[in-house]
């Protein structure tokens, strides 16, 4: 695992000291790989260049805002647009998490040892 892609980075916000978000980026890598295989169709060496490829993932995250961002929308979203591009949607793909999604989603996290979470807030 790429070093930069740990779980539990703690960012803290400048303007409040006492908000603050744990990162789990290795889960939420990995999760955005896993979407792309399952829901994008995706092999997975497809899905690995894809993610390692993409600018949401190799761009630099390194403050609080950033991450608020990324948290903004789900897994699912980021995966969408890095498997199809921006505004997928309007090529017929839905832009909402498919039925079974979530419980998918809980599974997949147990079964691989991810957090259960990627983003953890907390005061």
């Amino acid at each position: 695992m790429n070093n930069k892609f740990k779980d539990g980075i703690l960012f803290i916000d400048e303007k409040d000291n006492n908000e603050k978000i744990s990162f789990n980026f290795h889960t939420w890598v990995e999760m955005l790989k896993a979407i792309i295989v399952k829901y994008a169709q995706k092999s997975q060496s497809e899905a690995e260049m894809l993610v390692m490829n993409s600018h949401t993932v190799c761009s630099s995250i390194d403050n609080y805002m950033d991450v608020i961002v990324l948290c903004h929308d789900s897994e699912y979203y980021w995966a969408m647009i890095i498997a199809h591009g921006d505004q997928y949607w309007l090529n017929g793909i839905s832009p909402h998490e498919p039925e079974g999604y979530f419980e998918w989603d809980k599974q997949y996290r147990k079964d691989h040892n991810l957090a259960e979470e990627s983003f953890v807030f907390s005061d």
